[in-house]
């Protein structure tokens, strides 16, 4: 072996070594510069993602503020109209009342004057004379029934009717009802029923309002109702509640109308021939919840209606 040859072997395993590692070094540096480039791109690219989704961020930021203060105006505009039409609605109560107080007492003394002269006060009435008087005496009559309406319903509205409670027999205020109304069934041709029900039975509450509720349930049913049928009237009770039932044979009520039956002034398709106000059914429902009861529509198919005056019992006699 020549001298030197182990030395030159191994500086030449030694520079093997050194050029490897330098290449291994040069590659990692090379795969650095790389992943470098690369991040600084998504950098980049996330960056004007950012700047995109801040510019929307803002954008939207405006359209909420503008459409919020657009509400905004909107409810105050919408608040200030509420209350203009509760002032006119106030307004137009207080003329109301105004009016069909002025009108009473005038219809009252037309009315009084009528049946004085169909009474015969003023002398004998030839026929075509006494035709004139029955129907100035029925007109007059519909327009103090419209006026009181209008009169309970101000009372209503304004929250000026006084409930006086007492126990109130069932039975005997249901015959007087029936015999009050009878004469006005029995000129239409219509049988005016009403099987007897318990006498002990009552009900807490104002005589007085309670009969109005139930004069104007049974006289709508009589005004609907064609000749030659049949209004019943029953009471039914099961010891927490009495329910008033008055069923007639008429039209029924058109689906169309139920969701508005008890509103103000609502007059259905069948009520447009009918006179009256447009208040009976709402001023009984409202007399009936200031009952804490109601009055509610339980039928009103084609082949009649049947209207449900539901009231809290009172103690047995």
């Amino acid at each position: 072996m020549p001298p030197g040859l182990p030395q030159q072997v191994i500086a030449l395993m030694l520079l093997g070594v050194i050029v490897w590692q330098g290449l291994a070094n040069h590659k990692r540096t090379d795969d650095l510069i790389f992943g470098q480039h690369k991040l600084m791109a998504l950098t980049q690219e996330l960056r004007g993602k950012q700047l995109v989704i801040e510019s929307q961020n803002e954008t939207l930021a405006a359209q909420v503020d503008a459409r919020t203060s657009e509400l905004r105006e909107a409810n105050m505009r919408l608040a200030a109209a509420n209350l203009e039409l509760l002032e006119l609605d106030k307004l137009r109560s207080a003329v109301l009342s105004n009016v069909s107080h002025e009108l009473r007492t005038p219809l009252a003394g037309i009315l009084g004057s009528a049946q004085n002269l169909r009474d015969g006060l003023a002398g004998g009435l030839t026929t075509p004379q006494q035709e004139y008087v029955d129907m100035i005496e029925k007109d007059s009559g519909r327009l103090i029934r419209v006026v009181n309406e209008l009169l309970e319903w101000g009372r209503l509205q304004g929250g000026h009717v006084e409930l006086h409670r007492s126990a109130v027999p069932l039975q005997p205020m249901l015959a007087e009802i029936a015999a009050l109304l009878r004469p006005v069934a029995d000129r239409k041709g219509v049988c005016l029923a009403m099987p007897e029900c318990e006498s002990a039975v009552r009900v807490q509450a104002d005589a007085d309002k309670l009969k109005q509720i139930v004069i104007n349930l049974v006289d709508n049913a009589v005004k609907f109702s064609p000749p030659q049928s049949r209004v019943d009237i029953r009471a039914e009770t099961n010891g927490q509640a009495v329910k008033i039932l008055v069923k007639d044979q008429g039209p029924g009520v058109a689906p169309e109308d139920r969701p508005h039956l008890f509103e103000r002034y609502y007059r259905g398709q069948g009520a447009q021939a009918a006179a009256g106000s447009g208040l009976g059914l709402a001023i009984a429902k409202n007399l009936a919840r200031l009952h804490g009861g109601d009055v509610t529509l339980q039928s009103g198919t084609s082949q009649g209606s049947i209207f449900v005056l539901s009231l809290p019992a009172g103690a047995p006699a």
